[in-house]
């Protein structure tokens, strides 16, 4: 892989972990549970909070 933002990743990250992401999850599989930051105020929530409001999106995207 060349150079990137890879620097921002845990450094206990394997390049063997990164190339599995595509395959952790299929489109309309149930999410796990987890702590997000709120990119509104900095809180941080967890999805379960929002799934008893209804269905919920979360989206991933770079910014570099």
């Amino acid at each position: 892989m060349s150079e990137y933002n890879y620097g921002s990743f845990p450094l206990t990250m394997s390049g063997e972990d990164f190339a599995g992401f595509p395959g952790l999850m299929k489109a309309g599989e149930p999410a796990p549970d987890g702590e997000l930051v709120n990119a509104a105020d900095g809180r941080t929530v967890k999805l379960s909070d929002y799934w008893s409001e209804g269905p919920l999106v979360v989206e991933f995207g770079s910014i570099t």
